[in-house]
C-alpha cells in the first residue's frame, strides 16, 4: 500500500503495482465479477441523467 500525503495534510491510500496487478487478477478470475470493459465505462451516464429511473429508484427505497 502507498500512502500519499497531500499540502492541505489529507492521506490518500493507493494500492502499489504488485497489489493492483493481483487484484485484477483475481477479479479476472471470477466468471460472475468481471471488471467492466473500457466500452462498458464508456456508455455509462450519471444516474441524474435519468431521471424516471432515480424517482423509481428513490421511491423503492423509502
Amino acid at each position: 500500500m502507498i500512502t500519499i500525503i497531500t499540502k492541505s495534510g489529507l492521506r490518500i491510500a493507493m494500492h502499489s503495482e504488485e497489489e493492483e496487478r493481483e487484484i485484477m487478477e483475481a477479479a479476472l478470475a471470477d466468471p460472475d465479477a468481471q471488471p467492466l470493459t473500457d466500452e462498458q465505462l464508456a456508455q455509462m451516464v450519471p444516474i441524474q441523467q435519468m431521471p424516471e429511473l432515480l424517482k423509481k429508484l428513490r421511491k423503492e427505497r423509502a
